[in-house]
Protein backbone atom coordinates (compact mmCIF):
# COMPACT_ATOMS: atom_id res chain seq x y z
CA UNK A 1 0.00 0.00 0.00
CA UNK A 2 2.78 2.56 0.73
CA UNK A 3 4.13 1.55 -2.99
CA UNK A 4 0.85 3.05 -4.64
CA UNK A 5 0.56 5.86 -2.29
CA UNK A 6 3.87 7.28 -3.14
CA UNK A 7 3.19 6.54 -6.73
CA UNK A 8 0.18 8.83 -6.57
CA UNK A 9 1.97 11.01 -4.86
CA UNK A 10 5.11 11.69 -6.74
CA UNK A 11 3.06 11.94 -9.85
CA UNK A 12 0.79 14.27 -8.31
CA UNK A 13 3.66 16.86 -7.05
CA UNK A 14 5.66 15.96 -10.15
CA UNK A 15 2.65 16.70 -12.58
CA UNK A 16 2.25 20.03 -10.22
CA UNK A 17 5.75 21.33 -10.08
CA UNK A 18 6.06 21.07 -14.33
CA UNK A 19 2.76 23.09 -14.97
CA UNK A 20 3.74 25.71 -12.08
CA UNK A 21 7.11 26.02 -13.80
CA UNK A 22 5.21 25.82 -17.50
CA UNK A 23 2.19 28.27 -16.14
CA UNK A 24 5.10 31.09 -14.66
CA UNK A 25 7.44 31.23 -17.83
CA UNK A 26 4.18 31.60 -20.05
CA UNK A 27 2.36 34.12 -18.15
CA UNK A 28 5.17 36.55 -16.52
CA UNK A 29 2.90 38.36 -14.86
CA UNK A 30 3.46 41.16 -12.30
CA UNK A 31 4.86 40.33 -9.26
CA UNK A 32 2.66 38.41 -6.80
CA UNK A 33 3.33 37.01 -2.95
CA UNK A 34 5.56 34.10 -2.82
CA UNK A 35 2.83 32.27 -0.66
CA UNK A 36 0.75 31.83 -3.96
CA UNK A 37 0.69 29.41 -6.27
CA UNK A 38 2.00 31.66 -9.21
CA UNK A 39 3.94 34.10 -7.03
CA UNK A 40 5.83 30.73 -5.92
CA UNK A 41 7.15 29.60 -9.44
CA UNK A 42 7.40 32.87 -10.69
CA UNK A 43 9.94 33.39 -7.90
CA UNK A 44 11.70 30.03 -8.56
CA UNK A 45 11.65 31.34 -12.39
CA UNK A 46 13.41 34.45 -11.75
CA UNK A 47 15.72 32.68 -8.97
CA UNK A 48 16.96 30.42 -11.88
CA UNK A 49 17.60 32.94 -14.39
CA UNK A 50 19.24 35.23 -11.91
CA UNK A 51 22.03 32.61 -11.34
CA UNK A 52 21.97 31.86 -14.72
CA UNK A 53 22.63 35.03 -16.28
CA UNK A 54 24.83 35.54 -13.38
CA UNK A 55 26.74 32.10 -14.21
CA UNK A 56 27.25 33.51 -17.67
CA UNK A 57 28.21 37.24 -16.71
CA UNK A 58 25.37 39.10 -17.89
CA UNK A 59 22.87 41.21 -16.53
CA UNK A 60 19.22 39.38 -15.55
CA UNK A 61 17.09 39.60 -17.86
CA UNK A 62 19.72 40.54 -20.67
CA UNK A 63 19.69 37.31 -22.97
CA UNK A 64 15.71 35.76 -22.26
CA UNK A 65 15.35 33.90 -25.68
CA UNK A 66 18.57 31.80 -24.89
CA UNK A 67 17.27 31.28 -20.97
CA UNK A 68 13.89 30.11 -22.39
CA UNK A 69 15.39 27.29 -24.14
CA UNK A 70 17.75 26.28 -20.95
CA UNK A 71 14.58 26.78 -18.81
CA UNK A 72 12.06 23.99 -21.03
CA UNK A 73 15.40 21.70 -21.22
CA UNK A 74 15.61 21.66 -17.02
CA UNK A 75 12.12 21.72 -16.46
CA UNK A 76 11.71 18.61 -18.55
CA UNK A 77 14.68 16.65 -16.74
CA UNK A 78 14.29 17.93 -13.26
CA UNK A 79 10.24 17.24 -13.31
CA UNK A 80 10.56 13.86 -13.63
CA UNK A 81 13.59 13.24 -11.70
CA UNK A 82 11.81 15.42 -8.33
CA UNK A 83 9.06 12.86 -8.69
CA UNK A 84 11.00 9.78 -8.69
CA UNK A 85 13.04 11.20 -5.90
CA UNK A 86 9.80 11.31 -3.89
CA UNK A 87 8.61 8.29 -4.94
CA UNK A 88 12.12 6.31 -3.82
CA UNK A 89 11.86 8.38 -0.10
CA UNK A 90 8.50 7.72 0.33
CA UNK A 91 8.28 4.08 -0.48
CA UNK A 92 11.76 3.44 0.61
CA UNK A 93 12.17 0.88 -2.23
CA UNK A 94 15.63 0.22 -3.16
CA UNK A 95 16.78 0.67 -6.58
CA UNK A 96 20.90 -0.17 -6.03
CA UNK A 97 22.32 -0.34 -9.40
CA UNK A 98 18.89 0.16 -11.42
CA UNK A 99 19.30 3.97 -10.69
CA UNK A 100 21.17 4.47 -14.13
CA UNK A 101 17.57 2.97 -16.00
CA UNK A 102 15.38 5.90 -15.29
CA UNK A 103 18.38 8.42 -15.66
CA UNK A 104 18.75 7.70 -18.82
CA UNK A 105 15.01 7.65 -19.48
CA UNK A 106 14.57 10.97 -17.68
CA UNK A 107 17.94 12.00 -19.86
CA UNK A 108 16.89 10.60 -23.32
CA UNK A 109 13.21 12.44 -23.08
CA UNK A 110 14.76 15.54 -22.26
CA UNK A 111 15.60 15.78 -25.75
CA UNK A 112 13.76 18.99 -27.06
CA UNK A 113 10.80 17.99 -29.50
CA UNK A 114 8.68 19.71 -31.84
CA UNK A 115 5.42 18.64 -30.10
CA UNK A 116 5.07 21.99 -28.28
CA UNK A 117 4.67 24.24 -31.76
CA UNK A 118 1.05 22.26 -32.61
CA UNK A 119 0.05 22.62 -28.52
CA UNK A 120 -2.23 26.03 -28.14
CA UNK A 121 -0.48 27.91 -25.45
CA UNK A 122 -3.06 27.85 -22.89
CA UNK A 123 -2.79 23.93 -23.04
CA UNK A 124 0.97 23.59 -22.87
CA UNK A 125 1.40 23.73 -18.93
CA UNK A 126 -1.26 20.59 -18.52
CA UNK A 127 0.29 18.62 -21.95
CA UNK A 128 3.72 19.42 -19.78
CA UNK A 129 1.98 18.18 -17.14
CA UNK A 130 1.12 15.13 -19.13
CA UNK A 131 4.59 14.01 -20.28
CA UNK A 132 6.01 14.71 -16.99
CA UNK A 133 4.08 11.92 -15.61
CA UNK A 134 4.40 9.47 -18.57
CA UNK A 135 8.18 9.72 -18.21
CA UNK A 136 7.96 9.40 -14.41
CA UNK A 137 5.79 6.23 -15.00
CA UNK A 138 8.07 4.93 -17.16
CA UNK A 139 11.24 5.85 -15.11
CA UNK A 140 9.34 3.58 -12.46
CA UNK A 141 8.55 1.18 -14.45
CA UNK A 142 12.39 0.82 -15.27
CA UNK A 143 13.07 -0.12 -11.63
CA UNK A 144 10.23 -2.63 -11.12
CA UNK A 145 7.95 -0.36 -9.37
CA UNK A 146 5.08 -0.76 -11.70
CA UNK A 147 4.54 -4.25 -13.12
CA UNK A 148 2.39 -4.93 -16.42
CA UNK A 149 0.40 -8.22 -15.83
CA UNK A 150 0.90 -10.71 -18.90
CA UNK A 151 -1.60 -12.28 -20.27
CA UNK A 152 -1.43 -14.24 -23.09
CA UNK A 153 -4.00 -13.19 -25.84
CA UNK A 154 -6.61 -15.87 -26.91
CA UNK A 155 -6.04 -15.39 -30.43
CA UNK A 156 -2.35 -15.78 -30.50
CA UNK A 157 -2.11 -18.41 -27.80
CA UNK A 158 -4.92 -21.26 -29.49
CA UNK A 159 -4.27 -23.82 -26.92
CA UNK A 160 -7.09 -22.02 -24.44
Amino acid sequence: MRSSRSLVTSATVAALFTHGMVFSALNFDPPLPIWTYQGFFRHILLATERLWSYAHGWQPLSHIRDFGHFYATTVHLTCPLVGFLLFWIASRRKVGISLCKPLAIASLLTLPNGYTTSVPGYALPWVEAARTILVLLLMLWSVGAIRIPHSPSPILNPSS
